[in-house]
């Protein structure tokens, strides 16, 4: 009776940690947590869309923001594919399981992230100012906010040509946090209102603008927590 051979690459941590990879809670815990934030602009974006069809005004400032009726529209939809679309790309396993459906989805991105930012980039510097709204300081930012989205994604979409995957990944990371500032500036504008009061022009530039930061700084954490992780991967190959 033949023994069978055990396969050098096939260890039993090996099988335990990919049996973990496929169970583990990344594969559906960061996912559903971002489709939740995504759930703020994709709701209010929907708002939008039911104004622009004749439905009654509920998102404030609907008059000024209608009036450009293509780009907004461009940039509803566009949002809302990145932002959920984007979403599934952080789960491990569905990932490594299904990586043309990762790559298709990647060109989705990639485009829908550059429409993000172009149109609200026109948005911004084209609708009328809502003086009593957004500050000078608030357009100034979401002009350089809607440029570093637009030059995050270009940035991972060119690494990515080149094979350069660590670049990829965290240029995307990048590009993403930016574009979900939405999700996060409702929570923000939640505790301003919860502290201090209604939001003035001072404080909805203030809580729009820390909604970004705490996305941009999360981002920035996790890339270096994964390049960490990276690190020790190949060290503990190389002593092996």
């Amino acid at each position: 009776m033949l023994t069978p051979v055990p396969n050098p690459r096939s260890t039993p941590q090996s099988t335990a940690h990919t049996v973990a990879g496929r169970s583990s809670p990344a594969n559906w815990l960061i996912p559903t947590g971002l489709v939740l934030l995504s759930l703020v602009p994709v709701v209010a974006g929907s708002l939008r869309l039911a104004e622009l069809v004749g439905g009654p005004p509920i998102v404030p400032d609907g008059d000024r923001v209608t009036a450009a009726p293509v780009a907004l529209v461009t940039h509803i939809v566009s949002v809302t594919v990145f932002s959920l679309v984007g979403a599934f790309q952080f789960a491990p396993g569905l990932r490594r399981r299904h990586p043309a459906w990762h790559r298709a989805a990647g060109r989705v991105l990639v485009v829908g992230g550059l429409l993000t930012a172009g149109t609200g980039l026109w948005l911004t510097l084209f609708l009328p100012p809502a003086a009593a709204v957004d500050s000078e300081l608030l357009v100034a930012i979401r002009v350089v906010v809607s440029v570093a989205m637009a030059a995050c994604v270009g940035v991972g979409f060119l690494a990515v040509r080149r094979r350069d995957f660590a670049a990829h990944r965290a240029w995307m990371i990048r590009g993403y946090a930016i574009g979900m500032g939405a999700g996060t500036q409702f929570f923000t504008q939640l505790a301003w209102l919860a502290v201090v009061g209604p939001v003035t022009a001072s404080g909805r530039t203030g809580t729009m603008a820390a909604g970004w930061l705490i996305n941009v700084v999360v981002a920035e954490w996790v890339i270096r927590r994964r390049a960490a992780g990276g690190r020790r991967r190949h060290d503990a190959v190389r002593v092996s």
